[in-house]
């Protein structure tokens, strides 16, 4: 085995400090390491220059620096690798989590809510900061490359939570996920194009990125856009919901003065038994109404994030945002659940039966629960009514069962 020279051990040295190594430690362990390995490799056919540079290459591409970054890494970032890894693991869970939420949603099957939200939670609590954490730490030597990575943790973050509002119908999704667009498409991509496009051998790869970008930005915020209702129509439906409800208000008013009336007329009348059918009628009404009220604010409360009381005086204007997670397992799977489709489906089959035989001639159509034919489907009394349909809709048709109470009742009054 050949032995090198001062001489040589002395280039050595140098051309590793040269090289960008600045670590004593390692310096020393690089140089023993470096020179056993030429000594080693040395024979009679190949000179020392020829043999140390085949000795860098085995250092990879970025060579003798990459080891000193990563060096610097562990002695100044301890948790590095158990942060990549979580990193990693995160970012795996959370995709796959949103992708098999969006399948579900798209067959409508329960859960998919729950693991859309909680896959948006993992990538934008977890995932995206510790992205930005190590991104930030490999890039701090370059104030381009921090630039980059705090507009593209900034975009990214404002794109995400606003996923997370939307699926949540809380306000103000639209205006995040249409800042982190511009944010991105403005900040990120002339910064990102200036740093990479330089190096002549990323130019496919920076281009192919820019595009992407712009195409699933432009992608996104379209469906922003056009995934709500038109304004013109939230408009229109709403001013219908609030003329149903003043209607139902106003009828309820007229029937009180009704049983007011029928009270004077039985204060001087003998028959007991209409009184008595006057009293019961009333009596069912009034129970089943204050389900619908209860059921009502239930329903509100778990969609706006508010107290059952607080539900009870909301302003119906004030759902124009909400939407309906979670509401099919309160109104169809939750045991646990007081309200529910089939609860008020049985509470209404129960008041027309005591209509019925208070007044059997009256009119119990307005009170129909049984199926009926949707786009030639045969779709049950509770699907119609609340099955895949945000809180607005499920609220509107309550207004409707109620407004159909409230029209049995007059019609059974005027039978007594």
């Amino acid at each position: 085995m050949f032995s090198l020279t001062e001489e040589q051990i002395a280039f050595i040295e140098n051309d590793i400090k040269v090289r960008g190594i600045t670590s004593p430690d390692l310096s020393i362990d690089l140089l023993d390491h470096i020179c056993c390995v030429i000594e080693n490799e040395l024979d009679g056919y190949r000179n020392f220059d020829t043999v140390y540079q085949e000795t860098l290459l085995l250092f990879g591409e970025k060579g003798l620096k990459e080891i000193q970054d990563e060096t610097n890494r562990l002695l100044t970032f301890k948790h590095y690798y158990i942060m990549n890894s979580t990193m990693k693991i995160s970012g795996y869970i959370s995709s796959l989590m949103i992708l098999s939420g969006a399948f579900f949603k798209f067959n409508h099957w329960p859960g998919a809510n729950v693991l859309m939200l909680v896959g948006v939670f993992l990538l934008t609590v977890l995932f995206l900061p510790l992205l930005f954490i190590l991104k930030f730490k490999e890039s701090a030597e370059s104030n381009r490359s921090v630039a980059l990575s705090i507009t593209g943790f900034v975009a990214a973050f404002l794109i995400c939570i606003g996923i997370f509002f939307k699926i949540m119908h809380w306000p103000g999704a639209q205006f995040m996920i249409i800042s982190g667009g511009v944010l991105l498409l403005l900040g990120y991509l002339p910064i990102y194009f200036i740093s990479i496009y330089k190096n002549t051998t990323n130019k496919l790869n920076s281009t192919a990125t820019v595009i992407l970008i712009i195409a699933g930005v432009s992608l996104l915020s379209t469906e922003t856009w056009i995934s709500g209702i038109p304004r013109t129509t939230s408009d229109s439906f709403w001013r219908g919901v609030t003329e149903s409800n003043d209607l139902l208000n106003f009828s309820i008013q007229e029937n009180d003065k009704r049983y007011e009336k029928v009270a004077k007329q039985l204060s001087t009348d003998s028959s007991s038994r209409k009184s008595e059918s006057i009293l019961q009628l009333k009596s069912a009404t009034d129970e089943l109404m204050t389900y619908t009220k209860k059921m009502k604010a239930f329903l509100i409360s778990k969609t706006e994030g508010i107290s059952e009381a607080e539900a009870e005086k909301i302003k119906l204007d004030a759902l124009r945002t909400a939407g309906g997670g979670g509401l099919p397992d309160i109104l169809f799977g939750e045991p646990s659940s007081p309200y529910s489709a089939k609860q008020l489906q049985n509470k209404i089959e129960s008041y027309k039966q005591v209509v019925e035989k208070i007044a059997p001639s009256t009119d119990l159509n307005r009170l129909n629960t049984g199926n009926f034919m949707m786009y030639g489907k045969e779709v049950s009394w509770e699907q119609s009514n609340f099955d895949q349909l945000p809180i607005a809709l499920i609220i509107f048709n309550i207004i409707r069962i109620e407004l159909g109470i409230i029209a049995t009742e007059s019609a059974a009054l005027n039978q007594i």
